[in-house]
């Protein structure tokens, strides 16, 4: 599901799509696709849902494929906010919206996702992620929380 219909090139598009069609297969328990996508310079980094953050290939890697394992999600769909890319940076926001059945009954899960990728050698990596789970903030009319 997509919301806004972001201006970029058909090469990043595509790019786009291949992300995630990888966070498909890493939300359902197989990171493999997606670590693929990453670069393996050293300023790459990840701050995921479970806190903390990771610099390096190494360490992304690591946490990438442990939370993979605990993942079983059936769908994964993205909600595209915002996304520009230039001749070597682009970024994507987007809403990840993700379901699976646990004891016969659905379990949803949000979460707020930006991502950063840079064109390295004529290819498009992705060089951050940053995700965490979407909480619903109420603001009154006289705009406290």
């Amino acid at each position: 599901m997509q919301t806004a219909r972001p201006t970029v090139n058909a090469d990043a598009a595509q790019f786009v799509e291949q992300c995630h069609a990888a966070l498909r297969h890493h939300t359902s328990g197989n990171p493999r696709p997606f670590l693929e996508l990453w670069s393996h310079a050293p300023d790459v980094s990840l701050m995921g849902g479970v806190g903390g953050h990771q610099v390096g290939i190494d360490a992304v890697s690591e946490l990438l494929t442990a939370a993979a394992k605990t993942l079983n999600y059936e769908t994964w769909d993205a909600e595209t906010l915002a996304a520009d890319f230039g001749d070597q940076l682009g970024f994507t926001v987007e809403l990840e919206h993700l379901t699976r059945q646990i004891d016969g009954k659905t379990d949803e899960m949000s979460l707020r996702a930006t991502s950063v990728y840079r064109r390295e050698d004529g290819v498009w990596r992705v060089i951050h992620r940053h995700g965490d789970g979407l909480m619903t903030v109420e603001i009154d009319p006289e705009g406290r929380r």
